[in-house]
């Protein structure tokens, strides 16, 4: 499900809605906003607490992948 989601969605549009938010100026360097929503995404999808997706980006290949 995870493959179909990538080639379905492009997740560009999440620049878009934050581009008045980053800033090369602006403080540190911030984790890549796709890779945050995605974080989001996942936990929804499969209903999972922070530490719980944390630990399965570790082993799970799916998720990797998809992140």
């Amino acid at each position: 499900m995870l493959k179909q989601i990538l080639d379905i969605v492009n997740f560009e549009f999440v620049y878009d809605e934050l581009k008045d938010k980053y800033r090369a100026t602006m403080g540190r360097n911030a984790i890549d906003p796709i890779m945050k929503f995605k974080y989001l995404l996942l936990k929804q999808i499969y209903t999972l607490s922070d530490v719980c997706l944390v630990e399965r980006t570790y082993v799970d290949m799916s998720f990797k992948y998809f992140l």
